[in-house]
């Protein structure tokens, strides 16, 4: 009975897997009989997007339809597919659907969209006409487009501009999402807040949501920035809800004309020797002292010889990022200053929001000792930068300090003054002992002495050298034990430099496996600046290593991200294996020579 049971358990299980299996060989096999294509909107406005609908009366794999493919004419922005299937009366039916995002061309015209070949099936055929952006037939049927401007077309490489999105909607707006415009080479970033109107056009109300974005370019030359797009959902009336009140939704996507833009390199006469740093308004400013404190003006400053004084510069900056800022501390490094020494610390950026403008910020401390007295003169520190708004050069700078420095403490040697008056065994501060005082002071001195005429001189000079032994195994146990704290300090910081300094090589080494030119200009100024001190261009990290594989490297990454001409940049792992060439170079350089071993049988 039980091996009965068993029997007919197996035999269920099998029709169950064979149900299951043979609808999906089935749909994997069938041909569709028909192939629908459609699109949500006909005529389109050029550079706008439409929805373009595939339907199959069959399952079919996704690759079988190949948008990118059949669309030459147009810009395939993404695709989704569907499945459903409908049982009636026993009958069964299955469909696939296809919904494919097109960006219609710029130039106006009628193109045809068919007939495909979808799984050996042929589709119908459409004729898609597409006008011009502000042609009045397109007034009635749009619910929703797109307006882009900037706010200049005058552009230099690595400057700030403003680009406004306008989405205007002749519905209301249910849900959505604005993809923002994109451009290779270029920081690209949303600033203040969206802001909403309404507006009129043509005898028709529409919302207008209004979006603004900065655009950073990074290479100079002809390029054109895609414009954003918009993905989302409408409310519109149904007849099919018994309340009136309550309203579907529909599904809309529009996006806005691309813009060519012309960027313009660096300016010829622009100082080699300074960061190129276009900007809105740059601001440099310096105290001394404590930051919180100002100084009353009209007064100098005074401090001690010897004494550390600490200036604090900031750079404050309307436009660019924070990485665009020149290193203060390397301008601080080359000021000439007499009889004192100045050690600047790393700087600190940081970059916000403001008024709808990108507000960069780089603080720098310095500390500054004086080694004579005097006064101390510390020069005015300038940094040039580009008016964007005036379209010239134009300097910021700290003013120039000067401080009063004391003499130091006395370093207890006697002073001599010279004197006509004969010696005397007796200073001239001191009150002159009465005989009294002195009989017994020369009374102590004898009783005092007494006890040393008993001993001997060897007891004497024993008892120095046991004092003297005793002293020289205090200073040299302090020193042992300074000396190994000193090494514990010295290998946790070696490690901890060398960590970081792993984890720096290793976001170079992933840009440059990326072949991100971009990423890896920045991945190999910061290692520059943190590991190797050396602030600048790549230029000065050719220098540095003095290798000449890992300068080629570098100079056709400079021209693949600022010649006017585009290049696609392949070179991120021939750059990678000469940066490596360049480090072991340099380790097997510094490395003292090997002693020689001396012969196992000297004649």
């Amino acid at each position: 009975m039980v091996t009965l049971f068993r029997h007919l358990a197996f035999l269920g299980l099998l029709a169950l897997v064979t149900t299951a299996i043979a609808p999906t060989a089935y749909a994997q096999s069938e041909t569709p009989e028909s192939v629908v294509v459609s699109v949500d909107k006909n005529p389109v406005a050029s550079g706008d997007t439409f929805i373009l609908t595939l339907t199959v009366d069959a399952f079919i794999e996704d690759r079988a339809w190949r948008p990118a493919e059949l669309l030459p004419d147009f810009e395939v922005m993404g695709t989704s597919s569907s499945s459903t299937t409908q049982i009636i009366d026993g009958q069964t039916s299955r469909e696939k659907t296809f919904r494919t995002v097109a960006k219609a061309p710029q130039q106006p015209g009628e193109y045809a969209l068919g007939p495909f070949q979808v799984a050996g099936t042929e589709s119908n055929q459409l004729t898609l006409k597409v006008l011009a952006a502000d042609d009045p037939a397109l007034s009635e049927q749009r619910d929703a487009f797109m307006r882009v401007e900037l706010d200049r077309d005058d552009i230099y490489v690595q400057e700030q501009v403003v680009l406004t999105t306008k989405l205007y909607l002749a519905a209301n707006l249910h849900s959505g999402n604005i993809i923002p415009p994109q451009l290779e080479d270029a920081d690209i970033r949303q600033v203040g807040r969206d802001e909403d109107s309404t507006e009129v056009i043509d005898g028709r109300m529409f919302q207008v949501f209004e979006r603004s974005f900065i655009v950073i370019p990074q290479r100079s030359g002809a390029q054109e920035i895609r414009g954003p797009v918009f993905q989302g959902q409408i409310n519109v009336e149904s007849n099919r809800t018994l309340f009136p009140s309550f309203s579907s939704t529909r599904s809309v996507t529009t996006a806005a004309t691309n813009l060519p833009i012309e960027v313009k390199p660096i300016p010829a006469d622009w100082p080699a020797q300074h960061t190129w740093l276009p900007a809105e308004l740059v601001t440099l400013s310096v105290s001394v002292g404590n930051e919180a404190s100002a100084q009353p003006e009209g007064e100098q400053i005074q401090i001690t010889q010897g004494e550390p004084l600490t200036l604090t510069y900031r750079l404050t900056a309307v436009g660019p990022l924070a990485d665009q800022l020149p290193r203060l501390d390397a301008l601080v490094r080359q000021l000439s200053l007499q009889d004192a020494s100045i050690y600047p610390e790393a700087p600190e950026s940081a970059m916000n929001q403001r008024n709808g403008s990108l507000v960069s910020q780089q603080t720098l401390r310095v500390t500054v000792i004086p080694h004579s007295a005097g006064e101390l003169e510390i020069p005015s520190l300038t940094v040039p930068w580009f008016n964007t708004q005036l379209r010239e050069r134009q300097e910021a700078s700290a003013p120039g300090q000067v401080i009063a420095v004391a003499p130091g403490a006395s370093d207890g040697r006697e002073r001599t003054v010279a004197s006509n008056e004969p010696a005397t065994d007796t200073p001239a501060s001191e009150p002159i002992p009465s005989p009294a005082s002195s009989t017994a002071s020369e009374g102590a001195a004898s009783t005092s002495s007494k006890p040393y005429e008993n001993l001997s001189y060897w007891q004497l000079a024993t008892a120095v050298f046991a004092l003297l032994w005793l002293l020289t195994l205090a200073m040299w146990f302090m020193r042992a034990r300074q000396q190994r704290q000193q090494t514990m300090i010295d290998d946790a910081a070696t490690a901890t430099t060398t960590a970081a300094e792993q984890q720096q090589l290793k976001a170079v080494k992933r840009a440059c496996n990326a072949n991100d030119a971009a990423a890896v200009d920045v991945a190999l100024k910061q290692w520059m600046r943190t590991q190797l001190k050396i602030a600048g261009q790549l230029s000065a990290l050719a220098d540095y290593y003095a290798h000449d594989a890992l300068r080629s490297q570098l100079e056709h990454l400079q021209r693949a991200r600022f010649s006017t001409e585009q290049h696609d940049w392949q070179e991120g792992k021939a750059l990678w294996r000469a940066l490596q060439g360049a480090i072991e170079t340099k380790r097997k350089a510094q490395q003292p020579p090997r002693a020689e071993l001396p012969k196992l049988y000297p004649n």
